[in-house]
């Protein structure tokens, strides 16, 4: 029985795995290799963390030139000495460092940079340093020039590792109060793996690479958490990297292919910084957002663990029920080679009945009469009526005023009222059966009062005269004796 119990358990533990795994493979097949969501997915990425770097550009540009229109900020492009003016620079740029870094709408675009440059675009001085006075970046960076001469502001991607710049840079013109443009202020924040990953924390939370065009192709200079090292280095390799420059000459997001088959990548020029050509934006996920053999071997192994349990709980199911059969089987057996007098003690919470009727059969074969007292000896059958009305006999020769009654007795018994006078009898009679062990439950007082009026009714019709009872107990019975009244 055990191994039939484990047998068929198991199968269906088993078959019901095969379901789960079928049902799970067809559900999940589609969600984690689908393409077409996925690609979509990533073009919502790339999209946001695009705007999100433009929004901050934006941002920048406008806090700039609302510093540019102040008076300290003009001081040093109006001092005649070009060392005053160099040195009120470098002042001005770390006053300006300083107000970036309390202003709330700077918050997510701390300066790596803040620098100074007249309307050539020659360096009067950064913040922090000497450095860079002097240096030509109307000529490094041509789009810087023409627009602080034209008197407005943008932004540009700044990649130079000689020169050991890696910013997005935003800037705008500076004016004296008749509107002369006396130069620029330059701004400059880190366009490093900490900038990408808070900029996609802030959007999609998807994973998001920067490319940069340079003399050798495609440079990727920066990666958000998420994108593993070996993505982002191939990328910068062909045919990914022609694909991707390819890319960045179209106005629109597109698919790159070729490189990377286990992976969806989606490129967008980064828009709002210079003329939209300088970086483009790569967002790149799994072509599968899961591996189905870990689900696989999940439901193998929960299998597994319903097969042991299943095995476990066969032995214990087993032994339950086998073994008070064993029992069963060998009793009979000896009861069929003779041994008439064998019964069966056994407690089983599914097999007692069984084994109660087996010993009442057997009882009756053999013509052996039932034990049925309890523990003390008594009868453990309930008292009939019958055994109610054997008990309240009465003893005809006292009725028939042969035994001599003391007058004050029958005197009392007369004057008692006749609800008291039930109510006592029937208590004392109570009183008496249980003294001697007799069971009393069965007695009720209603039923004890009407026998008693329906035999005094009796012996006044066959005396004349109204009788009353006593309760005696005489040895080891209780017995009511009748008492005539006058």
């Amino acid at each position: 029985m055990r191994w039939k119990i484990i047998t068929i358990n198991s199968g269906v533990v088993i078959l019901l795995g095969l379901f789960l795994y079928a049902l799970l493979r067809t559900q999940l097949s589609d969600l984690v290799g689908n393409e077409p969501r996925i690609q979509a997915d990533a073009t919502r990425v790339v999209a946001a963390a695009n705007a999100q770097l433009q929004l901050d550009a934006l941002r920048v540009e406008r806090w700039l030139a609302e510093q540019a229109l102040t008076g300290p900020v003009r001081e040093p492009f109006l001092a005649s000495i070009q060392n005053a003016r160099a040195e009120g620079a470098t002042e001005q740029c770390n006053r300006l460092l300083a107000a970036a870094a309390q202003s709330p709408a700077l918050a997510g675009t701390p300066p790596a940079i803040v620098a100074f440059v007249d309307a050539n675009g020659i360096t009067l001085g950064r913040n922090g340093s000497n450095l860079m006075r002097g240096e030509d970046l109307g000529k490094a960076h041509p789009r810087l020039k023409e627009t602080i001469a034209a008197g407005a502001s943008g932004s540009a991607v700044w990649y130079n590792p000689q020169q050991a710049q890696q910013w997005f840079v935003s800037y705008a013109a500076v004016r004296d109060a008749s509107g002369k443009i006396l130069g620029g202020i330059v701004y400059g924040t880190p366009l490093n793996d900490e900038r990408l990953t808070r900029t996609t924390d802030k959007t999609s939370g998807g994973a998001i690479v920067v490319g940069v065009p340079s003399a050798r192709g495609l440079e990727t200079v920066a990666k958000s958490k998420s994108v593993p090292a070996e993505v982002s280095a191939a990328l910068a390799q062909d045919p990914l990297a022609a694909n991707v420059l390819t890319a960045l000459k179209l106005d629109n997001t597109s698919r790159i292919s070729g490189g990377l088959p286990d992976w969806v990548i989606v490129a967008s020029p980064l828009g709002g910084y210079g003329d939209g050509r300088q970086a483009v934006l790569l967002a790149v996920a799994p072509a599968k957002t899961a591996d189905l053999s870990g689900i696989t071997a999940s439901i193998a192994g929960m299998v597994a663990l319903g097969i042991v349990l299943v095995s476990i709980a066969g032995v214990l199911l087993g032994n339950y029920i086998s073994k008070p059969v064993e029992e069963l089987e060998e009793g009979l057996l000896q009861i069929l080679n003779g041994r008439t007098d064998l019964r069966f003690e056994l407690e089983h919470a599914v097999l007692g009945g069984l084994v109660f009727r087996i010993n009442t059969l057997l009882n009756q074969l053999m013509g052996v009469q039932e034990d049925d007292t309890d523990d003390d000896g008594r009868p453990s059958l309930a008292p009939s009526a019958k055994a109610f009305g054997g008990a309240l006999e009465v003893d005809e020769k006292s009725s028939a005023g042969t035994e001599q009654v003391d007058a004050s007795v029958a005197a009392a018994l007369a004057a008692e009222p006749a609800d008291a006078y039930y109510r006592r009898i029937f208590q004392e009679y109570i009183q008496a059966k249980r003294s001697i062990g007799d069971p009393t439950d069965h007695i009720t007082e209603q039923s004890f009062v009407e026998r008693i009026q329906q035999r005094e009714q009796e012996m006044a019709s066959r005396t004349g005269r109204s009788v009353r009872y006593q309760v005696q107990l005489r040895g080891k019975e209780v017995v009511l004796i009748a008492v005539q009244l006058g």
